[in-house]
């Protein structure tokens, strides 16, 4: 994914937002009282810039002072520069210490303040004290990257074409020092071969012990992108790969598919020779130390505490850990600093990734909002100021996104196609934009050409067309008269090999959405009171974490959980990786959390049936209780793999990771091995995540006692401090390790045999015998098939190793594509305890978000009958779904705004065209058809996505940068079932060459079951066309769910193979005979 694509919403809606004030270069200088009503004492330095700055940019053109940019350390900035485009707040900055104005006694430069039309720069400003009082507190300080100079050894500050990841991160970015090409900084000459190396100075004693947790997935990232860019020959260094988070096992694969070439080692030194580097490291499979020369070498250093985070630890009040990171209170708590009142998230307890840092910061706001007595929830209100609507007056703008887009369309073509669009009355080309500024921006020019219709060509409306309906309501616009065409997901990034056709198709998009936009009609959402109970599903740690938390802030919380105690697995473990703490005292803790909230527990219980929506769920529990909830937390856990395969329960001698916990340690025999990866990383599923730490506290524990024990495995993945720590310890005391081929089931790398085992070690290239008096398998979590029928119900996807599939990866990994569900703990993927416990927290605090305004907005998409033109024949009833279609046959039908969730079925049922849908109806489809088929049809297939599954595997292609077929043009619908005959008839009519219907699988129909009614449909219509002399192999179904890329792709390729063997004399013939249907 596009990080500032990420960033950049958000950046925006914090600065905006009525109840966040955000003080920038700013430090907290003392803290003072206890939860609840803390004084923070900060001290704000000054800007030199006022808020009347615009960006126009001419006081960095005159300004005389260049240093170099520490956000890329490869480039320069001004004395007066703008951190990134999209920094916010939206104005200029003057960094002080290296103006020539610096006072007292400063050389009179002048020069920014003599361009400067706005007199916005002001040398008089002078540090300001500002004192707050707080409820809590939270620390989110992050990480820096260690100064790689330090490590001399790789040359880094030497020579120029050795880089650090960042670098080579901002080289790859359009507003880096080349635009976005990999060049050598020392020639400038395009790269052809590059190393990337991992743990340039982490995992080593000399520097940094730990595993900085991350680098592993950014070095593959980084291989992707450089073979993307063109470099033929790129390689990663690896000690283990640490591919240990949700989907990143398949993320590895796809580097090796793609031509990574991936060799296990460690960089030992670069040398240079002859415009070469030279890289010195050991190949630890093939046993040799390798000289090897690369044009450029990327160096991934350590991440390190920021600068002064001891003394920030010293003003908070609050311990840290022996490597400078701030310290949790207890080991099972990661978000709980010493301190009560103040919590952490992300890297300031140690370095984290992008999904954990977020659900961290949930799980810090959930514990923050405890101790807050009461709170507002302001409402931002905007009048529709702009209420001449009737004749389009379209303010269209087409984003760079950087090189995303602009790095293969060409945008500036692009902006001058729209403007000839009729009804176009502004067409522009915007760096940005999604940023706060640009935001801004359009909402400006919309009242001052008084446009009133708004459409942005960038990336997913999926993820962004909340930002453009900000811009359209700041300007005093209905935000539904909005539209967006993805020509990032649905074009540049999945085309970026073809730049002229993929251009062509932007311009399709592009047209097609302002053919919508015209006809949009300004709406107002439906407002519903919500239900303030939150049902949590799941006795375990994450379950009881989630409903304590909830009822600490005020919302009722029910748990249910279908055993007769609480607990979870957990009360089947005696201590917990890698700290070694009790189990029991996490279960007694978190047990006391819900009796002392006061939260409502059903045991024996499981969940029958749900029906609703966000705010207002209707739940059946299987005693026969029916629940009114207006959030649902799923956190049920996982199974562990039972591997009858390796002869576990036949074998007395073998157990598992959970049976060693049982016996709490008491294992007979005096040689244990320890098998790693039994079931995980294999074509099923990826890393199980916890293992490897259990396995060496196992071990080590074992050893302890006197034990020969010997460790099998693919990759150490011990990403945490302590449990790196554990491994050092393990391999220090004597446990010995085997290497096995990683690319292998693990039963094609070991023989059991009786008494002995018989590995096939990887390092020593050899066979290798030993004997075991006992087995110990560590092996898979796998998804808990018990709530199957519950997932059907709520609609939730599964990922493709079966746990339940997340909102987003990083922007939502505890939010579920259905509104007011949400999941925690191993439902959602393998995770220990600790990780556990931050998502429960972290949906809590989303539960309590949605709820805490004690009403929620329904989208304003609810059929709408046409009485004038309805039969009363009562088919759009027979197929609602959700029962929002009332009446009687031969008398009246209406439509139940309430019920309606705007699936579309019944438009599609109504033989005489008598419901339509606001933003959805057939003339907005149709019109779209049209524009897309107004030129060279024969060229373009047409494929019609539902807004849940099948847009999400199309977006997900954009974000893994898949490529297909260019011809296919996608049109967004809610639901498949929304295809109606007119919008297939006339895709044919017009000359489509093939028409593809996408949806969500069967069980996995958002809408209920409305897509059964699709595949009915198509059935028929299938025979229609066929009768009419169209060929059955030219209209296509595929029913797929989000994470299913490989069956979009394959789709979008199907369609073009099916387009090239349709003649153009059969398609003329099509449009002959389909005319004359009326």
């Amino acid at each position: 994914d596009c990080s500032i694509c990420i960033e950049a919403p958000l950046i925006g809606e914090t600065i905006r937002h009525p109840n966040i004030e955000v003080i920038t270069l700013a430090d907290v200088i003392d803290v003072k009282g206890e939860p609840g009503n803390f004084e923070v004492t900060i001290l704000q330095k000054p800007r030199y810039v006022t808020s009347d700055c615009t960006k126009c940019g001419k006081c960095e053109e005159v300004c005389p002072v260049a240093v170099p940019n520490p956000i890329d350390g490869t480039s320069i900035r001004k004395a007066i520069y703008l951190p990134y485009p999209q920094a916010e707040p939206g104005w200029y900055v003057i960094d002080i210490e290296h103006c020539l104005n610096k006072p007292p006694g400063y050389m009179p430069c002048d020069r920014c303040k003599i361009v400067c039309d706005r007199n916005a720069i002001d040398f008089t400003m002078t540090p300001k004290i500002i004192k707050k009082k707080v409820a809590s507190i939270i620390l989110a300080t992050g990480y820096k990257l260690a100064d790689a100079r330090k490590f001399k050894e790789y040359g880094y500050g030497l020579y120029p074409d050795v880089l650090t990841s960042l670098e080579f991160d901002r080289l790859l970015n359009a507003s880096g020092p080349t635009n976005g090409e990999v060049l050598k900084p020392s020639n400038g000459e395009h790269v052809e071969s590059i190393l990337f190396a991992s743990c340039a100075g982490s995992r080593d004693k000399r520097y940094y012990e730990y595993c900085s947790r991350f680098c592993c997935m950014y070095i593959l990232k980084h291989a992707l992108q450089a073979k993307a860019h063109g470099v033929k020959e790129v390689v990663a260094l690896f000690m283990d790969i640490r591919a240990f988070g949700k989907g990143f096992e398949s993320f590895l694969k796809r580097a090796l598919d793609e031509g990574v070439e991936v060799v296990r080692g460690k960089l030992a030194k670069v040398k240079y020779s002859n415009g070469k580097l030279v890289a010195v490291y050991e190949d630890t499979v093939k046993g040799k130390v390798i000289e090897r020369l690369f044009d450029m070498i990327v160096i991934a250093p350590p991440a390190e505490p920021p600068e002064g985070n001891l003394n920030t630890a010293k003003i908070f009040g609050i311990g840290t850990d022996k490597y400078g990171f701030f310290r949790p209170r207890k080991p099972w708590s990661p978000i709980e600093t010493t301190r009560p009142g103040v919590y952490m998230c992300g890297s300031a307890a140690g370095p984290k990734d992008i999904s954990d840092s977020v659900q961290e910061a949930g799980a810090a706001a959930a514990l923050a909002l405890t101790h807050v007595k009461s709170f507002r929830i302001p409402k931002e209100e905007y009048e529709d100021v702009i209420r001449d609507i009737e004749k389009p007056r379209v303010a269209f703008f087409v984003c760079h996104c950087g090189t995303n887009i602009a790095g293969v369309i060409d945008v500036i073509d692009v902006r001058e196609y729209a403007k000839n669009i009729p009804d176009v009355v502004h067409s522009e080309n915007l760096m940005f934009a999604c940023s706060a500024a640009s935001v801004d921006y359009i909402a400006k020019v919309i009242r001052e050409k008084n446009a009133n219709r708004l459409v942005v060509a960038a990336c997913s409306p999926a993820t962004h067309l909340g930002v453009f309906m900000t811009a359209a309501r700041k300007a005093g616009l209905n935000p539904y008269l909005v539209e967006m065409a993805n020509i990032r997901n649905l074009d540049s990034w999945v085309h970026a090999k073809y730049p002229r056709e993929a251009t062509e198709k932007a311009k399709d998009f592009v047209k097609s959405a302002i053919a919508r936009a015209r006809r949009l009609k300004p709406l107002k959402p439906h407002i519903f009171p919500v239900t303030r109970r939150v049902l949590v599903v799941g006795g375990g740690v994450a379950g009881m974490k989630a409903a304590s938390t909830v009822a600490k802030a005020g919302i009722e919380a029910v748990l249910v959980e279908k055993n007769d105690s609480l607990g979870g697995t957990l009360r089947e473990l005696y201590k917990l990786a890698p700290e070694g703490y009790l189990a029991e005292e996490v279960i007694r803790e978190a047990i006391e959390e819900v009796k002392s909230s006061g939260v409502k527990v059903y045991l024996n219980t499981t969940v029958k049936n749900v029906e609703g929506f966000a705010g207002n769920f209707k739940v059946e529990l299987s005693n026969g209780e029916v629940l009114d909830v207006g959030a649902i937390i799923i956190a049920t856990g996982s199974n562990i793999h039972i591997p009858e395969y390796l002869g576990y329960g036949k074998k007395p001698n073998m157990y598992t990771l959970l049976d060693v916990e049982k016996l709490r340690y008491e294992i007979n025999g005096n040689n244990i091995v320890f098998i790693s990866c039994v079931g995980s990383r294999n074509d099923k599923r990826g890393c199980s995540r916890y293992c490897c730490s259990t396995m060496l506290h196992q071990a080590l524990e074992l050893k302890r006692r006197g034990k020969n024990v010997i460790v099998v495995y693919k990759d150490i993945r011990t990403y945490t401090p302590e449990a790196e720590a554990l491994y050092r310890e393990a391999a220090s005391e004597g446990v010995l390790f085997l290497k096995v081929n990683s690319l292998k089931p693990i039963e094609e790398n070991v023989i059991f045999e009786d008494g002995k085992v018989i590995v096939r070690e990887e390092l020593l290239g050899a066979d290798v015998e030993v004997p075991a008096d006992a087995i110990i398998l560590a092996t898979a979590l796998e998804p808990n098939p018990l709530i199957d029928e519950l997932i059907v119900q709520l609609k939730i996807p599964k990922d493709p190793e079966g746990f339940l599939f997340e909102a987003h990866p990083k922007l939502g990994p505890v939010e579920t594509p259905v509104k007011g569900v949400f999941i925690a703990g191993t439902a959602q993927g393998p995770k220990d305890v600790k990780e556990a416990i931050a998502q429960g927290l972290a949906t809590a605090a989303k539960a309590i978000a949605l709820l805490s305004k004690g009403y929620i907005e329904k989208e304003p998409l609810v059929a709408v009958i046409d009485q004038t033109k309805c039969l009363k024949c009562g088919l759009c009833a027979r197929v609602c779904t959700y029962g929002a279609i009332k009446g009687e046959v031969k008398k009246y039908f209406e439509v139940i705004p309430a019920l309606c969730e705007g699936c579309g079925s019944c438009i599609a049922e109504c033989p005489v065209g008598a419901i339509t849908m606001p933003g959805y109806g057939e003339e907005e489809i149709l019109a779209q058809i049209e524009e897309i088929l107004r030129e060279s049809p024969e060229e373009k297939p047409i494929a019609f996505t539902c807004f849940w599954c099948s847009y999400a595997a199309a977006d997900n292609a954009g974000i893994f940068k898949v490529q297909y077929a260019v011809s296919p043009r996608v049109i967004r619908l809610p639901c498949s079932s929304r295809v109606s005959w007119r919008l297939v008839k006339k895709a044919f009519e017009l000359g489509a060459p093939a028409v593809a219907v996408t949806g969500c699988r069967l069980q996995d129909c958002h809408y209920q079951y409305a897509n059964k009614h699709t595949v009915r449909r198509f059935e028929h219509w299938k025979k229609r066309l066929e009768s009419l002399g169209v060929r059955s192999e030219r209209f296509i179904l595929r029913l797929f769910g989000a994470p299913d890329v490989p069956e979009f792709v394959k789709t979008m390729n199907e369609l073009e193979e099916i387009k090239n063997k349709v003649s153009r004399e059969e398609i003329e013939e099509t449009m002959r005979r389909l005319r004359e249907v009326k």
